[in-house]
């Protein structure tokens, strides 16, 4: 019984030091990744890529949630054969999480503002 107590009390710790090393290991890739492209004399993007992800469609969002909607449907389909119980919010949770997703996509109008274009800097067109 020890030993189950003792992988019960180290598995959050064993998955927070992966989630750590996870993106230790995208920033490292991130700055190679960067460090190359000025070595070859390529410009990389301006920001952070914080600053980045602001500037995504909101297209994204409609994705993500048809994608989340769909694998918590099927979720729910595959737990309903074990019958009805708590185990179904397994598959509940992520589809009304998918569908929320996108019920924002559509009254956010699933549109980014653009900016205003100034007509002093537009060439003409004949």
């Amino acid at each position: 019984m020890d030993l189950l107590r003792a992988v019960i009390l180290l598995s959050p710790c064993f998955l927070v030091t992966v989630l750590l090393a996870f993106l230790a290991v995208i920033r490292y890739i991130n700055y190679r990744e960067r460090v190359l492209l000025a070595q070859l004399g390529i410009t990389p993007p301006e920001g952070s890529f914080l600053e980045r992800l602001e500037h995504r469609t909101p297209r994204g969002v409609l994705w993500a949630g048809l994608i989340t909607a769909m694998v918590g449907l099927a979720l729910l389909l595959g737990l309903a054969t074990l019958g009805t119980g708590p185990w179904l919010l397994g598959g509940l949770l992520p589809l009304f999480v998918g569908l929320g997703m996108v019920l924002i996509y559509f009254v956010g109008g699933g549109r980014r503002k653009v900016p205003p274009v100034d007509e002093t800097t537009m060439e003409q067109g004949g």
